[in-house]
């Protein structure tokens, strides 16, 4: 039998659901429609309560409807959405997608966003300490940029993220690659070796002399470079879309990307050769831009002739009588990026500050100019203490 308190709707209790159940109106929804609600308890005196409380939140207009949407199904609506707002852009689209399929690897993905707990990202977060480091900030970021989303949505009333000590941040149990530059006698065979007639040698030599990603070389024009004044102008890379084909970018990887960098007279008669082409992009074959990984090949192949970097390895083949033959490879371990820590590497033996060098390369902040090349600096560290010893002694005599 159902009883109804002062103002506070039918509580009544239900043999089948073996709950007490409280039904009431909370005024009328937008569209004029009476607003009606319903709480369960295991008492009469907990109905009674989520009523008055609900009432409340509905009164201060911080009442949350019930909603179904899981985690992973908002994620991908909000990157959906963005990118038909062309708010982000082809290859941010694709990074993000690509991260959210990680994410829907993991636990709390299938989660109706309105039953997450801290305890749930932390034992879903937990899972992902064989990525990079950042990897492990790609998902962590979306996963709080959908929890805000939420919260604008009216799904939830706060982001758990947003309270400190509620979420933790795991860190990467994987070994950071060390930064791999040549050696200047690896550079000198290197450049001995671009003499003969490769192909896409240009832009090795730009990458050596420069330090420029090869997305960025890829993507110069002939209005990119200033001959008489040796300044490269930065504005743009190639990048990928949603389709994994590659294209030209809006912008660098960074907004710290966008830069003017000079350029030594060595590469003055190679810019000069590029510019006298017809098409106005620097590398450019049958209407269509080349592939880094083209790049990355050649330059494989560049320095596995050079004899640099060179490791054996064992295939297992079978020849015509389906015998197993093991064939010797030589291959170069290699990629284009050396190329980048190359310049970078020199230029703080040549003593450059961390300062300009971050300039240079176009890093968003000092400190990954310093974390990137640490070793490097730390090793004329020494030096740079036995000019202050000796600087001090002559002060003193």
């Amino acid at each position: 039998m159902s009883k109804r308190g002062n103002g506070e709707g039918t509580i009544y209790y239900s043999e089948k659901l073996n709950k007490w159940i409280g039904q009431f109106t909370a005024g009328r929804k937008d569209n004029g429609k009476l607003n009606r609600k319903s709480v369960y308890g295991n008492s009469r005196k907990e109905v009674k309560e989520k009523i008055i409380k609900t009432l409340a939140e509905i009164q201060n207009k911080t009442f949350i409807e019930k909603n179904n949407i899981t985690l992973i199904d908002l994620m991908n609506n909000i990157i959906d959405e963005q990118f038909e707002a062309n708010v982000i852009s082809q290859s941010t689209y694709r990074r993000k997608t690509l991260t959210a399929k990680i994410i829907e690897t993991l636990p709390i993905s299938k989660m109706e966003i309105q039953n997450i707990k801290a305890i749930d990202i932390n034992s879903s977060l937990a899972l992902i300490k064989n990525y990079s480091n950042s990897v492990i900030s790609k998902i962590y970021g979306l996963i709080s940029a959908t929890l805000d989303k939420a919260v604008l949505n009216n799904i939830i009333s706060s982001n758990i993220f947003n309270v400190k000590g509620a979420v933790v941040k795991p860190k990467s149990i994987k070994v950071d690659k060390k930064v791999e530059a040549l050696t200047i006698e690896e550079q000198k065979l290197f450049l001995n070796e671009l003499k003969k007639d490769y192909k896409y040698k240009e832009v090795f030599y730009i990458a050596i002399y420069t330090g420029m990603r090869v997305g960025e070389i890829l993507s110069l024009t002939k209005n990119d470079i200033d001959i008489q004044n040796k300044i490269i102008k930065i504005s743009k890379t190639l990048s990928k879309d949603k389709n994994d084909k590659v294209i030209l970018g809006k912008s660098t990887k960074t907004y710290a990307g966008m830069r003017e960098i000079p350029f030594l007279d060595v590469l003055i008669p190679i810019f000069n050769k590029l510019i006298s082409q017809t098409n106005n992009f620097l590398f450019f074959e049958n209407n269509t831009f080349i592939s880094p990984s083209t790049i990355n090949s050649q330059f494989k192949r560049i320095c596995k002739n050079a004899n640099i970097k060179v490791i054996i390895t064992d295939l297992k083949r079978k020849d015509k009588n389906n015998e197993i033959k093991i064939i010797h490879l030589r291959l170069s371990n290699v990629n284009t990026h050396m190329l980048r820590h190359t310049y970078a590497t020199r230029c703080i033996e040549s003593g450059m500050s961390a300062v300009v060098l971050q300039k240079l390369l176009g890093h968003k902040d000092i400190e990954t100019t310093l974390n990137t090349y640490t070793s490097v600096f730390n090793k004329f560290k020494d030096d740079e203490l036995l000019k202050f010893q000796n600087y001090m002694i002559t002060l003193n005599n």
